[in-house]
């Protein structure tokens, strides 16, 4: 009977249901596709290198698949408790008939089975369809050779999508019953002539709070825009402290003050039915701003992140090419107590033959005692300060200037010539450094390296002197032979150009100096590696980025829906304590088109507050980040702001006409 009448319910309430069985299917497809990715066929053909990228975002997605999925129980609780007070009256009517509150709570947790079920199934099918398209822009962004494709679902993510959905709709059935126990009758058949407590604070307190809430953003916007993300953890996370308790500073004062300044327009006020409207909205922000507050943020982050991510992925692949000049370098740290003190040496102990892999050759790169930041100091511009200001334990390296010659040769490159008493200043990060390059080397003709007084020739290069991670050769200095032999060696390096075989040679070279990075070596051997692949840095860089833009949608996408259906079923729930107000409109002769506009008013300035607060948040929060992205290499934030408009649009104006639609039903 139970079953019976819960199927019957679910049909006949299907409307009322509906955003909520919209928001679970968007909830239950997201969370399937970007968890069934990494187990994609087109995953699969990996390098050494890349396997360790996926398995890095599986560990991830599994901790951030724990974080969503709280924020969607707290979501679906939310949405429940909507439908619990959509139907008091059917329920107090159920009860005055004789059905115990432990029936009543046996038929909501069948509705909500029966629902949640649908909902599981519907977005497990749609999440199948979309994680195939999902999986292939995943291996565009980490350049994965997918030419081999196939379909395919992952049973690892469907099993962990219904567990974790399992146990959210367990919560929700116990929420359930705790809350219909604390039910009395009369609660439930007078619930729809009860109003919500108001609490209304004076015009004053509010317009102070209002004007602390911006000189709050002010403050956090300031100091964002003058020291950016990279100058301290500590001040960033003040700032987004400051930040958010501005946001809820704002949304608490903007009730008591907002409609007393619109009253003064009388042309607005009484225009129509705007008071009641007005009152409408501004009753609901008084008790609803701390979920305004949260929604706000959540709005932020998700532009934020779509604003700024792909930008963010073209800049740390930017000028990758410059910076891996040969298709391997490997060197060794040369350590004063070590016995070990040439790449020659490390590669005989290790029975390493790298010159079988092609052509080699082999230099030094030694140290000098001139300290980066007193040299480019007064030369930093807005790109470069960041790093610079960090600079007081790098130092300019030095290489000889047969090596230069040589390595230079061995690029397909003309080696610039140089005289006995100058120096050639080379970088491979100069697309960071090259405005300060060049005011350093306009109005500084000498360098003084070791004791010896140097004349510049021409200005700093762009030139990698061996294959490694994007723009760790700060500056270079190609100095006489002669010069050379006196300084401290740094580095023994090997430079390769393969002549086949790269897959095999990039994973064995792979493994080998991971192994050094993780300290192995120094272990077994008494000796570090460093250096990289052409192919490891290409697929460290892409990798990261990739990581990092996935998890950022991933996460935005969420907050995206959560936000909406939050705003949603906030108005649906005022449209079903409210429906009486709208009657007696109707019996005072308002038209049903002017109660309809007054809907569609109401819902979206209730839906444009969060969401306006948010933009002007993004404005200066893209601005902060996109300083770091020039500091990467560049990269332009338009292409991607516009696509960031397109999704909220999409899915926060589709939420906006469902809500639309839902309301004046409710009303009708």
């Amino acid at each position: 009977m139970f079953f019976k009448l819960s199927l019957r319910n679910v049909k006949r309430s299907f409307k009322d249901y509906f955003i909520y069985f919209l928001t679970l299917t968007f909830a239950v497809c997201i969370f399937y596709s970007f968890n069934s990715v990494a187990d994609q066929e087109a995953m699969q053909d990996l390098s050494a290198s890349q396997s360790d990228i996926i398995r890095t975002l599986k560990q991830l997605l599994s901790f951030v698949s724990i974080f969503v999925s709280v924020i969607l129980g707290f979501l679906i609780i939310f949405a429940n408790n909507f439908l619990i007070k959509r139907r008091k009256k059917e329920l107090g009517l159920y009860m005055t008939l004789g059905m115990g509150k432990y029936k009543i709570s046996r038929l909501l947790v069948t509705e909500t089975l029966v629902v949640g079920i649908l909902s599981l199934a519907a977005g497990l099918a749609a999440g199948v369809f979309i994680s195939q398209g999902l999986s292939l822009l995943t291996a565009s962004m980490f350049d994965v050779d997918f030419t081999g494709y196939a379909f395919v679902f992952s049973n690892d993510a469907m099993l962990k999508t219904v567990l974790y959905f399992g146990i959210i709709y367990l919560l929700v059935m116990v929420f359930n019953s705790i809350v219909i126990s604390r039910y009395k009758l009369i609660d439930l058949l007078t619930a729809a002539r009860k109003n919500e407590q108001l609490k209304v604070r004076k015009t004053a307190v509010s317009v102070m709070l209002f004007i602390l809430s911006l000189l709050i953003l002010g403050i956090a916007y300031g100091v964002m825009l003058k020291y950016g993300l990279m100058e301290s953890t500590a001040l960033v996370w003040t700032c987004v402290g400051l930040g958010s308790f501005g946001t809820l500073l704002f949304f608490m004062s903007l009730s008591g003050f907002a409609l007393n300044i619109i009253q003064q327009s009388k042309n607005i006020y009484f225009k129509d039915i705007n008071i009641f409207v007005l009152r409408q909205i501004n009753s609901k922000v008084n008790t609803t701003f701390l979920s305004m507050t949260i929604i706000c943020l959540m709005l932020f982050f998700t532009i934020g992140v779509l604003s700024s991510g792909f930008s963010l992925k073209d800049a740390m692949n930017r000028d990758l090419e410059a910076a891996t000049p040969y298709d391997a370098s490997v060197g060794l740290f040369i350590e004063e107590n070590s016995p070990i003190k040439d790449i020659r040496q490390a590669e005989q102990k290790l029975g390493l033959d790298l010159d079988s892999y092609g052509e080699t050759y082999r230099f030094t790169r030694y140290q000098t005692d001139q300290s980066l930041k007193p040299l480019l100091l007064p030369y930093k511009d807005k790109s470069s300060e960041p790093l610079v200001d960090h600079f007081d334990q790098t130092y300019v390296t030095a290489i000889a200037r047969s090596d230069y010659e040589a390595i230079a040769a061995m690029q397909g490159k003309k080696p610039v010539k140089t005289k006995d008493n100058e120096v050639l200043l080379l970088s491979s990060a100069g697309s960071t450094f090259k405005d300060t390059f060049k005011r350093f080397t306009r109005e500084t003709k000498t360098i003084k390296l070791n004791g010896q007084t140097y004349s510049i020739a021409g200005n700093v290069i762009d030139f990698a002197s061996s294959t490694d991670f994007k723009g760790l050769e700060f500056l270079t200095a190609v100095v006489p032979d002669q010069a050379a032999v006196s300084m401290k060696p740094l580095h023994s390096i090997t430079n390769i150009q393969y002549d086949g075989g790269e897959r095999a040679k990039n994973d064995y070279l792979y493994k080998l100096l991971n192994a050094s990075m993780r300290g192995q070596l120094q272990k077994e051997q008494g000796f570090t590696l460093s250096g990289a692949t052409k192919t490891m840095v290409h697929e460290t860089y892409t990798g990261a980025s990739a990581i990092t833009v996935f998890i950022g949608i991933y996460l935005g996408i969420i907050f995206l829906i959560s936000s909406a259906a939050v705003l949603a079923l906030q108005q649906l729930s005022e449209a079903s304590d409210n429906a009486e107000r709208y009657t007696i409109l109707k019996k005072i002769g308002v038209t049903k088109k002017g109660i309809n506009q007054a809907i569609f008013r109401q819902i979206f300035i209730y839906f444009t507050m969060p969401l306006s607060l948010a933009v002007l948040h993004s404005i200066f929060g893209v601005q902060v980040v996109n300083k770091e992205i020039m500091v990467a290499g560049g990269g332009n934030v338009l292409l991607s702001s516009l696509l960031t408009g397109l999704i909220i649009i999409t899915v926060y104006g589709g939420y906006f006409l469902a809500t639309y639609s839902g309301y004046k039903r409710i009303v009708k």
